[in-house]
């Protein structure tokens, strides 16, 4: 296949099947006993090099997905949770330290996906986000965060063997507005994103910038 094929192979590959996963960390752990569920959209979009590289210039620059959690309370300083975006799927331990209204709040979250639009594809990678959070009587939620993930794609797309490794750091900043049981959450993720490995026997890296605005709205039950 020509090499222009193959790198429009590529951005299939990197914009079909990259994950959106907003952060929604809101402004505390999910309190012990109680349960969290959520659902919404996020959009990617790709900026800079990752929308302007040839690549891509056959293939859409972003896309909107649907998106749903569920958490739950562990204890006053833990939850555990699970959240589905597009054909993605991630689990989320997190842990918090208090100081009155504000909490720093840490956790992991490994995922797993798949594409079959235009192929096979299996990602599986993981996220450690760190959040400085707060809680304003759950009326009110700030939150400001720092995250790095790493992501590795392979499978098949259109006969051309796929094998690419994405590291992901970046920020997120958002804000929750409720009351009682409901909540509205928006945020805007901000993430820069280094991808290398091989389509076929075509070596290719890239990066650039993906901007990933969300919102959800969240019952607390």
């Amino acid at each position: 296949m020509a090499l222009g094929a193959r790198l429009c192979v590529f951005g299939l590959v990197l914009l079909g099947c990259a994950p959106a996963f907003p952060s929604f960390s809101g402004g505390r752990t999910v309190p012990r006993g109680r349960s969290d569920l959520a659902l919404g959209a996020a959009v990617r979009v790709p900026v800079g090099d990752l929308a302007d590289a040839p690549m891509l210039t056959d293939t859409a620059p972003g896309g909107a997905l649907p998106v749903a959690f569920v958490r739950h309370g562990l204890g006053p300083d833990a939850d555990l949770g699970l959240e589905v975006a597009g054909s993605g799927a991630r689990g989320m331990l997190r842990g918090q330290l208090r100081e009155g209204l504000v909490r720093f709040i840490g956790g992991f979250a490994p995922h797993v996906g798949v594409a079959h639009e235009q192929g096979d594809l299996l990602r599986v990678g993981g996220t450690v986000p760190l959040t400085l959070s707060i809680d304003a009587f759950s009326l009110y939620e700030v939150w400001v965060g720092l995250r790095v993930g790493v992501e590795h794609l392979v499978g098949e797309v259109g006969g051309n063997a796929v094998s690419m490794t994405g590291l992901r750091t970046g920020g997120v900043v958002g804000l929750g507005v409720g009351f009682r049981r409901l909540s509205l959450l928006v945020e805007l993720g901000i993430d820069h994103e280094l991808w290398s490995g091989d389509v076929s026997d075509i070596s290719i890296a890239t990066n650039g910038v993906v901007l990933t605005p969300a919102f959800a709205f969240r019952i607390r039950l």
